[in-house]
């Protein structure tokens, strides 16, 4: 958790700086599911592989929808 939250703080304070996309709005809200899920642990915790997978998952989807809206601009 101490790894990855800082990160991923970075990244919502980033993306909460650009315009609402409606295709892009349900990444950030899982993204921010997520920043709350490693805010109550503690910075030891240790994701199991599920999370780790679904949290790489939620990532990739949410790059590729936000280069898609770059592109169609």
């Amino acid at each position: 958790v101490d790894q990855i939250h800082p990160l991923l703080s970075d990244l919502m304070q980033s993306l909460q700086q650009l315009p609402v996309d409606v295709q892009f709005a349900s990444s950030k809200e899982k993204l921010l599911a997520w920043l709350i899920k490693l805010n109550k642990y503690s910075a030891s915790h240790q994701l199991d592989s599920d999370d780790v997978r679904q949290l790489l998952f939620d990532l990739e989807s949410a790059h590729l929808i936000f280069y898609r809206s770059l592109s169609n601009k």
